[in-house]
């Protein structure tokens, strides 16, 4: 983790040769209160109090500082290795506000970074949860600290690039918010590293293997397809048509580019290393309840207002939010938000009692595809009820894997840039088997249900409730 000496002095176990003077410029944000809180917040949510990784005391604020450097360095190799002019001005232009999205992407992480997500989404309408909480501790709390920087940093272009949504220029959302981003690339090494976990592979090689591209709007494939369409119809204007499918021909975007062999091979073992980090450390089962849990009782504290909800309301106060935070705000609580911590104090959490695939049941499924909580909330009672007990004794937890997003990552072979699961059996393969891949979990409270007690007819009378008969 880092340690600053006047902030002149950055000590970080995966970039031994980080230099943070080179970033003095952008220490007042580096000071500041959002940025700070992050140090009081730990990148694994629960994993550090329990289950099988005990040394993941990591924290947003080491990751954030990391992904700013990294996407400084990812700056440099874009600069030496683009070749179109016009585009390597651009990288130079906006480097320091890309610097100043790196390092603020997270700050709108709750405590236990994303455990309190579901709760704003749920309760609060927040699509997109700690995305929606940057946005606004940007523009409302930062902005003129970002604004008054030396490099006339634009707050509204930060945000664009944070959240992928930047319309000039498409590369600039592949460098924070892609699928192959600096983001992605620190927090696997990190979380790996700080887990224990093997990986094989240095963010730099895959950084020095990039370049910005230009890659066509439509495909020439598909363009193909339609001109023989059009010849072979008897419509008056093929003219026009004609002309309008070479003015398409000639639209072209940007993107972040792997432009060798040796880079296409880190880009798959990469995106490996992801699904192995998911498998082997995001979804592990007991620290998972206890985020589980924890949100059950952030919900009953808003359900029996032992909470104020203008800490998730309020982005003045929801800055206040961090671990240590919430574990006072649960303590003074009392009730089941109490017990709740005490009982992952003593590691006394749920049992899971049911581990599915969400396909199998088609009013689960459905719930799932419309992302309707307010069927999954019914579902959860209405299982509660089959073990005659209240809903706080009984989690229903989907288990999303969000998969690769296919036309997101190019890579140039031969002179002429393709999507990278068109070039990569592997990348391919791991497209596809995420796509079947949502589970679902039944969590329950063995101290106040009897979990043996007639299981098999209960488990067919959740499967009933489940598949909708």
């Amino acid at each position: 983790m880092f340690i600053f000496m006047s902030l002149m002095t950055v000590k970080d176990p995966l970039y031994p040769e980080f230099k943070i003077e080179k970033f003095q410029w952008v220490f007042p944000l580096i000071r500041s209160y959002p940025v700070n809180r992050l140090r009081f917040i730990k990148q694994l949510g629960l994993k550090a109090y329990g289950g099988q990784f005990p040394s993941a005391n990591h924290t947003r604020y080491e990751h954030s500082i990391g992904t700013m450097y990294l996407a400084s360095k990812l700056c440099e190799e874009l600069y030496k290795n683009t070749e179109d002019k016009d585009l390597k001005g651009s990288v130079r232009e906006y480097t320091p506000t890309i610097i100043v999205a790196a390092l603020l992407h997270d700050i709108g992480h709750g405590p236990f970074s994303h455990t309190i997500d579901d709760v704003l989404k749920e309760r609060f309408q927040k699509k997109h949860a700690h995305e929606d909480m940057t946005k606004e501790i940007v523009f409302r709390i930062l902005k003129n600290d970002i604004e008054q920087l030396e490099n006339s940093i634009k707050a509204e272009e930060v945000c664009q690039i944070i959240l992928g949504e930047h319309t000039y220029h498409s590369y600039l959302n592949d460098i924070v918010h892609g699928e192959l981003d600096v983001d992605r690339m620190d927090y696997l090494a990190r979380d790996a590293y700080f887990t224990g976990v093997e990986y094989g592979w240095r963010a730099y090689q895959l950084i020095e293997s990039m370049k910005i591209s230009k890659t066509p709007v439509v495909e020439e494939e598909m363009l193909s397809k339609f001109r023989e369409d059009i010849e072979k119809s008897d419509i008056e204007i093929k003219e026009e048509i004609r002309e309008a499918i070479g003015r398409i021909k000639d639209l072209w975007s940007d993107h972040v580019c792997i432009c060798d062999e040796s880079g296409i091979a880190l880009a798959e073992l990469l995106l490996v290393t992801r699904r192995t980090m998911y498998e082997r450390v995001y979804y592990e089962s007991s620290s998972r309840i206890a985020e589980k849990m924890i949100q059950k009782a952030i919900i009953w504290m808003l359900d029996n207002n032992k909470i104020d909800k203008d800490l998730f309301l309020n982005v003045n106060k929801y800055v206040t939010l961090d671990d240590f935070e919430l574990f006072t705000l649960l303590k003074e609580a009392g009730g089941y938000a109490y017990e709740i911590l005490n009982r992952i104090k003593k590691r006394e959490i749920f049992d899971c009692y049911f581990l599915e695939k969400v396909g199998n049941y088609p009013r689960l499924k459905d719930a799932v595809a419309r992302e309707d909580q307010k069927e999954l909330n019914k579902l959860n009672l209405e299982i509660a009820e089959k073990f005659d007990t209240s809903p706080e004794r009984v989690i229903l937890d989907i288990i999303r894997r969000r998969p690769f997003e296919k036309n997101r990552v190019f890579v140039e072979v031969e002179g002429v840039p393709s999507p990278l699961e068109e070039v990569s059996n592997i990348v391919q393969s791991l497209a596809k088997s995420i796509q079947s891949d949502t589970t679902f979990g039944i969590y329950v409270d063995r101290q106040h249900v009897n979990i043996e007690k007639d299981k098999s007819n209960l488990i067919k009378q959740i499967e009933d409730i489940l598949g909708g008969m």
